[in-house]
């Protein structure tokens, strides 16, 4: 049985860091096949995203082996400014002011990621995982020129949007499909993939990782574990939540969840491919429905709409997650630290 082949879609902050980490271990131990990463702006610069992932990639040793593609530097529409500090400070690394030096930008592919997702998804057509783990610039761009883009996809999977209109960067909104939300719409409306959806309100309430399981965690002697540790000082230190939040982990260990129990599975020799469309392991309880984006509202823009009585009589395009196993995403996570799964 065919591995499944992975690209990850990142704006590479702190959370998107760890969660790379997460797929390059998978990647290490033969779960999956990590063959590209592709960059966008949203927490950071897009050129500063780029020296974020590189310097992932240094550290898992897999420099020379998985190709970073720069992606969309600006918004569809509106170009996005971020209305307070950072979260994951000015260059999505928490400002830390690592001592080492970043790998040379002469590493980057000179190919656009538009056309590197849109490239990949027919050289592995049905075979291609997609993890968008910022805002979906690039792949609204890639179903702009050609909108049978996602249905070459073997599964899709993102962190974005909010189910009770609880925002974490607006009053309504999520960050990364408020961040560009005309391109979050081209893409919820557009897929022709069901998308396995985490959003903010699970990110927050459904883990309830406490600070000192975090630092347990941290505390592995593993290269992984000594740059989370570097960048993620500054959000460990002023907790501005009650416990640690993780988003984009989540993202990840559910792709991770669903390959290793065969709910992404590729069998070569019959050209064939299962799709997602169920709750995993980890996935203990979802919704399957019809969401899209407001555009207009004077203060919902960005927020998710969510048909929840299919009102609209539309096709269901997200597969929402609404709850994990705590214990089994912990074993990720320990896993993505450089720790025992």
């Amino acid at each position: 049985m065919a591995i499944p082949k992975v690209v990850i879609d990142t704006d590479a902050g702190l959370d998107d860091a760890l969660a790379i980490f997460m797929a390059l271990e998978s990647h290490r131990r033969g779960d999956i096949k990590v063959v590209a990463i592709t960059t966008v702006h949203g927490n950071t610069k897009v050129d500063n995203v780029c020296v974020n992932v590189l310097r992932i990639l240094r550290t898992a040793d897999l420099l020379e082996e998985i190709p970073v593609f720069v992606g969309a530097s600006e918004s569809l529409v509106h170009p996005w400014v971020d209305p307070g500090e950072p979260f994951h400070g000015r260059d999505g690394f928490g400002d830390s002011e690592l001592s080492s030096p970043a790998p040379p930008t002469s590493l980057l592919k000179p190919q656009h990621s538009v056309w590197a997702l849109f490239e990949l998804s027919k050289k592995y057509e049905g075979e291609l995982v997609l993890v968008a783990l910022g805002p979906l610039t690039n792949v609204a761009l890639a179903l702009r020129l050609d909108p049978k883009f996602t249905s070459r996809l073997a599964g899709f999977y993102a962190m974005g949007g909010n189910t009770t209109a609880l925002g974490n960067i607006t009053v309504c909104g999520e960050f990364n499909f408020t961040c560009d939300p005309e391109a979050a719409r081209v893409v919820l409306e557009g897929s022709e993939q069901v998308i396995c959806l985490v959003p903010w309100e699970t990110c927050l309430y459904g883990t309830n990782i406490a600070y000192h399981e975090r630092e347990e965690m941290g505390s592995v002697s593993a290269p992984a574990a000594q740059l989370m540790n570097q960048i993620e000082r500054k959000v460990l230190s002023e907790r501005d939540f009650d416990s640690w939040i993780t988003c984009d982990q989540l993202a990840m260990a559910w792709m991770i969840d669903d390959v290793r129990n065969k709910k992404v599975s590729i069998t070569k020799e019959k050209e064939e491919h299962t799709k997602v469309g169920s709750s995993s392991k980890l996935t203990t309880t979802s919704k399957k429905c019809f969401a899209t984006i407001e555009l207009n509202g004077s203060y919902t823009r960005g927020q998710m709409v969510i048909d929840h009585d299919n009102k609209l009589k539309r096709n269901s395009n997200v597969l929402i997650m609404t709850a994990v196993d705590k214990e089994l995403y912990r074993r990720y996570l320990r896993m993505a630290f450089g720790g025992e799964f």
